[in-house]
């Protein structure tokens, strides 16, 4: 039976670390053969810092997948989205590999991190990290639950993984990540009403509020399909500093269509868009597929 990546369900950690890579030409069969190895630097960390709580993802770019596995391309995998909208740019950035590395302690994150480093050199170039935390109880830095919808227990898995018994894919996810940065300039001088309106929850205690508005980000954004289930897996996490404060979005979904359905409802029609937008601009956006424990060994 397939395994899940150990990161995609995983529980909200402390702090998170994540790494974005381009490969380098020439490099493919190198890094197809190093893949493998990162569970086996996961299992090591996990026996010396069980306390940690260490969780893992490494997903390959949808644009790069073709270069390093032609033989088994996931059937809905494709780009991130280009969008042209008028008001609210979506920015594209893509990579060739991504790693998620979570855990409470940021230490064990950046020893991890550098071991990674040192597998998959000199084969890549690292083009992004950015260092996350978990800020108060699970808030955004708008002072609002993130992901307030965010499935539990089954739902979490069938929302995020595909279930398809003897396919490579099974037990896989598309992975898509936006790094939005916030001002909050004018946030900060809006009534709580007013940006409770906004949000379409409580900031308190996350109760959605009723009735709902149509340019809330909770309408917006918290999709359900036929059956009532979420299309995403919310497994955002703050970043930032004094100077600068956003949110590192990271959805997982069984299908490969689920983020851009959320994306297009997000950005709506003329008036009629997910406000919270803004306050908050994405500066980059990638898509990628994070194939199952099994299948990253076999390759």
């Amino acid at each position: 039976m397939a395994q899940a990546q150990s990161g995609i369900c995983a529980e909200a950690n402390l702090h998170g670390l994540h790494l974005f890579f381009n490969v380098f030409d020439g490099q493919d069969e190198s890094l197809r053969a190093k893949l493998k190895q990162v569970s086996a630097i996961e299992e090591e960390f996990n026996d010396q810092f069980s306390e940690s709580m260490l969780s893992c993802v490494v997903a390959i770019g949808a644009q790069y997948w073709p270069h390093i596995l032609p033989e088994y391309i996931p059937s809905e995998l494709q780009s991130f989205p280009n969008i042209n909208h008028p008001d609210h740019q979506m920015s594209v950035q893509p990579c060739d590999l991504f790693v998620q590395v979570r855990s409470d302690r940021e230490d064990v994150n950046h020893l991890f991190a550098l071991q990674v480093l040192k597998l998959f050199a000199p084969d890549v170039e690292l083009v992004e990290q950015i260092r996350n935390f978990r800020f108060l109880d699970g808030r955004d830095f708008n002072g609002f639950i993130y992901g307030g919808d965010t499935p539990h227990g089954r739902k979490k898995r069938s929302t995020a993984l595909i279930n398809k018994p003897g396919c490579f894919e099974d037990q896989g996810s598309y992975i898509h990540v936006q790094r939005y940065k916030h001002d909050l300039t004018v946030w900060q001088h809006l009534s709580l009403s007013e940006q409770e309106q906004i949000m379409g929850r409580t900031r308190l205690d996350n109760t959605l509020i009723t009735p709902v508005l149509n340019t809330s980000h909770a309408t917006r954004s918290e999709l359900k399909d036929e059956e009532g289930q979420p299309l995403l897996l919310n497994q955002s996490m703050p970043y930032g500093d004094v100077y600068e404060q956003g949110m590192l979005c990271i959805s997982c979904a069984s299908t490969g269509t689920a983020f851009e359905a959320v994306l297009n409802s997000r950005l709506g029609e003329g008036e009629c868009y997910d406000h919270w937008l803004d306050f908050t601009q994405a500066d980059m956006g990638s898509a990628f597929f994070a194939p199952s424990v099994g299948f990253l060994k076999q390759i």
